[in-house]
């Protein structure tokens, strides 16, 4: 078992402040040594909260979405024990990219500029954007809300989705996607639709997921039932196949 850690506010501030500085450093290094020189001290505080110790396997630029599904899932049990207020604290997350996964979270997604600190590493995006676009957040995220208890394969969706981010993408930007019974439905319909007709474009996603708000408009959503949702969407993403 470890202690989790966090960044520090001091480090946090200094991070924000010097952004291209910091881009240009994890550019450079293949080691995080330079961490320890240049940011305040301490770099990171300790938290009385513990978890299994774990790993990753290394995945360059993500390109093997087997390898993405299994250090997703690893994530996402390790992680799970933790109170949501840490889970979306990005200091939480910078911890993790900084020290404990500093080389594999440079190779899953490499810096190619400041605006990929910016975007995946920083939680300038607002807390649920932030969510999701970080290197390793939206990982466990994509896992929390994808995998079904109820089901012996628990992590279909998971797969599925990891397979092509697409298929949920357009729904973690909405507020519904917090609703686990519905995001399932949706992704759910999504499934059924596009195995059914061996058939699959990127531009439907968007449209499904204005739909469910739609839907919303006229129904209290946190009401309706995942098997009613997942109709609704899989008779949606039909129509919007067969028409493309």
């Amino acid at each position: 078992m470890i202690n989790i850690k966090m960044l520090t506010e001091e480090s946090y501030a200094f991070m924000k402040k010097n952004l291209e500085f910091i881009t240009e450093k994890i550019q450079n290094n293949s080691s995080n040594e330079w961490i320890y020189n240049e940011f305040p001290k301490p770099v990171f505080v300790e938290k009385n909260l513990k978890i299994e110790d774990f790993n990753l396997l290394d995945n360059p630029n993500s390109l093997d979405k087997k390898i993405d599904t299994i250090n997703s899932i690893k994530i996402y049990k390790s992680l799970n024990i933790l109170p949501r207020y840490i889970l979306c604290d990005n200091k939480f997350w910078l911890w993790l990219y900084l020290e404990k996964f500093y080389s594999i979270t440079k190779n899953m997604m490499k810096i190619k500029s400041v605006s990929t600190i910016q975007d995946h590493w920083m939680d300038i995006q607002g807390v649920r954007r932030g969510n999701f676009f970080g290197v390793l957040s939206r990982c466990y995220f994509r896992v929390m809300l994808s995998v079904d208890e109820s089901k012996t394969d628990k992590y279909e969706l998971t797969r599925w989705i990891i397979e092509n981010p697409e298929r949920i993408r357009n729904f973690t930007w909405r507020s519904f996607s917090s609703q686990q019974h519905l995001l399932r439905g949706c992704l759910r319909g999504q499934m059924k639709a596009v195995k059914e007709l061996n058939k699959e474009s990127n531009s439907i996603y968007p449209e499904i997921a204005k739909y469910v708000s739609i839907i919303g408009s006229v129904k209290l959503l946190d009401a309706i039932s995942e098997d009613y949702i997942e109709e609704k969407v899989y008779r949606k993403a039909k129509e919007l196949l067969e028409s493309n």
